[in-house]
């Protein structure tokens, strides 16, 4: 066996399986979200694709330099049309391997493989949700713009931090719940008008202040979340309705059909409401990034409760004695 797939087997047991119970509501479907990429992948707008995964690829990275610290082994968990290894350049990372991870296999088709900018690039057919490799495999798990799509949040967060070193890192991003505002606005218009009612016609979308929270409930530490704006121009509200289907960031909600009528007349609204001189209108993404570690001894930790050596009594004293002296001086 080549040494690349050594650290890549099925876990003690034989069958991939969520970390948690099967009582996972099952919001999106996978299977539905496997096949668009699988037809995306021919026809990928990579100009629409690069101003926003190529964007936040590019940022991640950024943010993998800031770290200092070499992570040999790595992986892109839903790795798409492989942009982070795209973007990947100078020793980032120090990374020597990279597993390049997703259920498309027709995505995992665009990826580059073999020696890419003096990283050995593979790829792994697996979903994320059922991640196939070792406990303390890997010394680095990037996402980049994916894992909006997951069911089991929880359980994914887990399996990575359990497939890490100790001290190896997480660090990805996703699609927040601000995202695609403008237009959650005008569908909500269009289908009360239409339907009189409200359907599953945009996915759900965690909230920026819900990722510290499974971060540290999936046994990270030292974990950061941060988010950023990105603002993309498109022709008319038509043009973004179809470079969303080309990017593959259609919905994928179960029960998600949405009548024509609908969606034309969502298109209308999104034009009154945001269209700019010229027909021109945005769409708004946000971005949020977490990072986290895997636990070890060498890492910082907060103290505990009550081991202060000073207290607040001690301190107000210094205090009062610091504004008295400023006083003395004054008079």
């Amino acid at each position: 066996m080549n040494r690349l797939w050594q650290s890549i087997k099925r876990p003690v047991g034989g069958n991939f399986s969520r970390c948690f119970s099967s009582e996972v509501p099952e919001i999106f479907d996978r299977t539905a979200k496997r096949k668009q990429m699988d037809r995306v992948a021919s026809r990928l707008d990579e100009r629409i694709s690069g101003q926003l995964r190529g964007k936040v690829a590019e940022d991640l990275l950024d943010r993998l330099w800031d770290t200092n610290k070499k992570f040999p082994v790595a992986a892109d968990v839903g790795c798409a049309e492989g942009l982070l290894l795209k973007n990947m350049s100078g020793g980032v990372g120090g990374i020597s391997k990279l597993y390049q991870c997703d259920q498309s296999q027709n995505m995992l088709m665009k990826c580059r493989k073999g020696l890419v900018n003096g990283i050995h690039a593979t790829t792994v057919l697996a979903d994320s949700e059922f991640l196939p490799f070792l406990p303390e495999s890997l010394d680095l798990v990037m996402s980049n713009l994916t894992m909006h799509w997951i069911n089991d949040l929880p359980g994914t967060l887990t399996q990575i931090r359990r497939a890490l070193r100790p001290d190896g890192l997480f660090l990805a991003s996703m699609l927040g719940g601000d995202t695609l505002i403008e237009l959650r606005h005008a569908i909500t218009v269009a289908s009360m008008e239409r339907t009189g009612g409200l359907g599953s016609h945009l996915s759900p979308l965690a909230n920026v202040a819900d990722v510290g929270g499974l971060l540290g409930g999936a046994g990270f530490s030292l974990t950061a979340v941060d988010v950023d704006t990105v603002t993309i121009m498109f022709p008319d509200a038509m043009s973004l309705l179809y470079a969303l289907q080309d990017m593959g960031e259609n919905n994928a909600v179960h029960g998600r059909q949405m009548r024509r009528q609908t969606l034309i007349a969502a298109a209308a609204v999104y034009q009154a409401m945001y269209g700019r001189e010229g027909g021109a209108v945005p769409a708004t993404f946000q971005v949020i990034y977490m990072s986290g570690w895997a636990p070890h001894a060498s890492q910082q930790k907060a103290k505990t409760r009550g081991s202060a050596q000073m207290s607040l009594e001690d301190l107000r004293e210094v205090l009062n004695k610091i504004d008295d002296g400023k006083g003395g001086r004054g008079g």
